[in-house]
């Protein structure tokens, strides 16, 4: 049965016990460069930035956001040099943010809310404005508040539709706005794009030219390159979702050294939903398009890089939600994907704003799965397990109907979100730790063995960190050789923020930089970017 996703004041969020909030407010910027008081040292060797974003404007005049995915994008950056640490804050200036700042009130949909249709235009004119924005040129929100990430040389700010933002990492001012759409045949693409070791990047969009489809994007940069190569980008693949007019949604997605993974989830885009919201100003917003069906099951779809050819093989595996994969590698001819995991879809009413706060659930429902899945699929006859692999007790089972069932491992004893790896050495390939955010409250620090499935925490009570991104020693001697950075807020508005420096193998704290004359924002994600 479908589930339908609406905004808190349409219906009442179902509750559960073990839940925790977290009250977000509106952060002022802070473009000038402001000195971080040292406690503890700062490696000498550790020179770059951490830049993150994430939501930090949650009203416009009389008007408020209803989702924490709806705030305008807020960058704000850590600069690490000889031992010491400035910060700076700066607000994109999208042309969302600079409408609805000329207006003082919200007048561009996001996820979760819905502007005001104007009054000037008859319905023709909203039906066509509505059809517009799944179109190529559309002019949807430009609010690009979930990642950034590098193109060639440049950096840039995304969300999940086609709009991406070049920004100077250095001053974090807004250079220039960028439609996908018009390099390459997609209406949307996820936040979260791998890279190859040359610099290649890929993605996932989403087309709804005819019947919706899942396009794996490329973009070649040969280490070099830069914004201005887009037009090199080109859809390798295109994959009819399994449910007809309603796409699976994606936030993220799994890359190997040969393949890219589509983890094939019931949660889908409602798009007759959004065509009548959008015509007639009714409803929550964006949030209004998703849909969950616990019944359904979970198809990884599994493309070659270099073809763009679909494996005739169907994996499925038993109903969860995902928003995170953590890797995905080869080993003998196996495909093993790891992702944060959920079996409750409530996760997408979690983060409505409900009196300014979201309500944060982690709980028995969340773990940490693998999934094998073998790329031979004649080497056992159907009923018996075709994962040999020693360090896994996944299974892998070729049914009467042809389909592969797919069973997953637990890889840890706590469960995590915002996952990091040392991605520079492992993405695609074996590895044995992990780094994420843990907690009811996601107020800890997670390091996990996989091999050993053993664990690592930081805590300070109080304190809520941010998704910690791992910087390898210049020189490294092991995997986990380096540091994780981590911008953290605190309970007490009177306590300062600051930025968390932990030794990446021990999980003990080196030392920490503090703000006396900021505020930080909750934020989403980021990178380190060397200097």
């Amino acid at each position: 049965m479908y589930r339908w996703f609406q905004s808190p004041n349409v219906i009442t969020l179902r509750r559960i016990s073990n839940i925790a909030k977290f009250r977000v407010k509106s952060v002022k910027e802070h473009p000038n460069p402001v000195e971080g008081n040292i406690k503890g040292s700062i490696p000498p060797w550790i020179s770059g930035r951490l830049l993150r974003v994430g939501p930090g404007i949650f009203e416009f005049g009389d008007t408020k956001y209803n989702h924490w995915f709806d705030g305008q994008s807020l960058l704000h950056s850590f600069t690490i040099n000889n031992g010491k640490v400035q910060y700076r804050s700066r607000y994109l200036r999208s042309e969302s943010f600079k409408k609805n700042t000329a207006a003082n009130r919200i007048v561009v949909t996001e996820f979760g809310t819905l502007s005001y249709p104007d009054p000037c235009k008859t319905l023709f004119q909203r039906i066509m404005a509505t059809f517009q924005i799944l179109s190529p040129n559309n002019e949807s929100t430009d609010n690009c508040n979930v990642n950034l990430y590098p193109i060639g040389e440049d950096i840039v700010v995304a969300t999940e539709n086609n709009f991406i933002h070049r920004i100077d990492p250095g001053t974090l001012d807004t250079m220039e706005r960028i439609n996908l759409s018009k390099y390459i045949a997609v209406h949307g693409a996820t936040a979260h794009p791998h890279h190859d070791p040359d610099g290649t990047v890929y993605n996932l969009g989403t087309s709804f030219q005819g019947r919706p489809q899942t396009c794996v994007m490329k973009l070649p940069t040969n280490g070099e390159g830069n914004c201005q190569d887009l037009d090199r980008g080109k859809v390798i693949c295109s994959i009819p979702g399994k449910r007809g007019i309603y796409p699976s949604y994606h936030h993220s997605f799994g890359m190997s050294e040969n393949y890219v993974i589509i983890t094939e989830q019931p949660v889908y885009v409602n798009i007759p939903v959004f065509i009548g919201s959008s015509m007639f100003g009714k409803g929550g917003g964006k949030m209004e398009l998703i849909m969950t069906d616990k019944d359904e099951k979970v198809y990884f779809r599994v493309v070659k890089k270099i073809s763009g050819e679909e494996l005739a093989i169907q994996y499925v595996a038993d109903c969860f939600f995902t928003f995170h994969h953590i890797n995905t590698f080869e080993d003998n001819g196996n495909i093993i994907v790891d992702l944060c995991c959920t079996t409750d879809d409530s996760f997408y009413n979690s983060i409505f704003l409900e009196d300014s706060s979201i309500t944060y659930i982690l709980n028995e429902n969340n773990s940490v799965r693998r999934y094998v899945l073998p790329l031979n699929t004649t080497t056992k006859p159907p009923g018996e397990n075709l994962v040999t692999l020693s360090y896994s007790n996944a299974t892998a089972v070729l049914q009467a109907d042809g389909c592969v069932k797919c069973t997953h491992e637990v890889l840890s004893p706590i469960a995590f979100e915002f996952p990091r790896i040392n991605y520079s050495v492992c993405n695609g390939k074996q590895y044995q730790f992990v780094y994420g955010v843990a907690g009811l409250e996601l107020d800890k620090l997670l390091k996990l063995d996989i091999r050993n499935k053993t664990v690592k925490q930081w805590m300070e009570k109080g304190c809520f960190p941010s998704e910690p991104v791992f910087v390898t020693h210049p020189s490294p001697n092991s995997e986990d050789d380096g540091v994780i950075l981590s911008a953290v807020i605190h309970s007490d508005s009177e306590q300062n923020p600051y930025l968390l420096i932990l030794d990446s193998k021990t999980m003990n704290e080196i030392g920490r930089a503090e703000f006396e004359e900021v505020k930080f924002h909750k934020d989403v994600h980021g990178m380190f970017h060397n200097c």
